[in-house]
């Protein structure tokens, strides 16, 4: 089985519990698909010692090619069995005759950060998605 993972608002923002998963599937072929450069995703998968991923199986989509396509291309031609995502163009655009992967969408919790307190951002790039979503509501 081959499993896939998007870094922003899902690794990012729940950094724990998918390295949990990750290690879950151990015997899977695990992939990281980003529509980041590459390079930029290499430098945060070490930086969170994300380990396990052979950097053959990391992948950038094209959004500047594809638009919310870009992964769902990378789905196919990688024949990508299971794939969590956040964007939900990401999960919902479809190619007719593409690989029936299964996608999942990590639900994009306003509530929460779009990455954890304990998620490590290059020094040279501190900004890396939202912060926050909205200020909340105190009772």
């Amino acid at each position: 089985m081959r499993v896939a993972f998007d870094i922003g608002g899902v690794l990012s923002k729940y950094p724990a519990q998918f390295k949990d998963v990750m290690s879950r599937f151990a015997s899977f072929e695990v992939f990281i698909i980003s529509d980041m450069p590459r390079e930029k995703i290499i430098k945060l998968l070490r930086l969170n010692k994300i380990l396990g991923v052979d950097g053959v199986n990391i992948y950038s989509a094209d959004y500047n090619t594809h638009g919310d396509g870009c992964k769902v291309e990378l789905l196919d031609q990688l024949k990508i069995d299971l794939f969590f995502d956040d964007h939900i163009g990401y999960i919902a655009t479809s190619v007719p005759g593409a690989y029936p992967t299964i996608r999942c969408l990590v639900w994009p919790n306003a509530g929460l950060p779009y990455r954890a307190d304990d998620w490590i951002v290059p020094d040279d790039e501190p900004e890396f998605g939202r912060t926050t979503y909205h200020k909340m509501r105190t009772p």
